[in-house]
């Protein structure tokens, strides 16, 4: 995934103030939870003729009843996003936050896209491909596309390698329509 300077930034921020707190992996759910509320209610959370204070107020008041603990500095989080018109980033903000966590702990995020499930052999070829690649171990996040017909499309360390039936055949295309 390419992500914004924006959602690196507030990323970023919030997670050095996850560290400091020891609160890392509540603030990434309580992240996760927020971009789900935004994706539910992104026409109130943007509507300028509210005043900031209700729709971050709004999002907090969501996130406590669903027996989450917001505490000060995650509630000023999500009201700076507010005012900075950037909770339309939240979505973006979540993962790079997870990303950078993995980063951290020296793994590297490795999206597969495969037509079919990988099996396990499948599976320990790619991780060995990564590790090759950057002295990392991957973390898989495996999606499905059956347009790909047959192999894998790898998105990994800011690079996508595509590998697939699919890709091969549209670079054919390219070549015979030059």
């Amino acid at each position: 995934m390419i992500y914004s300077s924006v959602a690196s930034k507030y990323a970023l921020a919030l997670l050095n103030v996850s560290k400091r707190l020891g609160k890392t992996e509540h603030y990434g759910e309580l992240l996760k939870v927020t971009s789900q509320i935004y994706d539910s209610l992104a026409t109130v959370l943007n509507n300028q003729a509210l005043k900031p204070e209700i729709r971050a107020n709004l999002i907090v008041e969501i996130l406590r009843s669903l027996n989450l603990e917001v505490d000060e500095p995650f509630k000023r989080f999500v009201h700076l996003l507010i005012v900075n018109k950037r909770i339309k980033y939240v979505k973006q903000i979540a993962s790079y936050y997870d990303y950078s966590i993995l980063e951290d702990n020296g793994l590297v995020p490795v999206e597969v896209t495969s037509a079919l499930p990988l099996s396990d052999e499948e599976r320990e070829v790619l991780t060995n491909f990564v590790m090759k690649y950057t002295n990392r171990k991957p973390v898989f996040q495996e999606k499905l596309n059956e347009e790909l017909v047959a192999g894998v499309v790898l998105e990994f360390a800011g690079k996508k390698l595509d590998a697939s039936i699919k890709g091969r055949l549209e670079r054919i295309a390219r070549e015979i329509t030059r």
